[in-house]
């Protein structure tokens, strides 16, 4: 299942004061991470599924291409 993650909120989640930790897994690799801040959680996220949906190779040096319609 591509894509797919278990996220754990710890304890010390205080959503209104934008704090999260826990544990993140993803469910096709079984790779984890204890994570202790949302920039953490969010940069495995983000390593996670580049790595499960890489981008074509022209697009991973110029971005994306944009229709434009005139």
């Amino acid at each position: 299942m591509r894509g797919a993650f278990v996220i754990r909120l710890g304890p010390e989640t205080k959503p209104t004061q934008g704090l999260f930790e826990g544990w993140v897994e993803e469910v096709d690799s079984g790779k984890e991470l204890r994570f202790h801040s949302t920039a953490e959680l969010v940069k495995f996220l983000g390593e996670r599924f580049r790595t499960a949906f890489p981008l074509p190779r022209q697009e991973a040096v110029t971005g994306p291409k944009h229709e434009t319609s005139e």
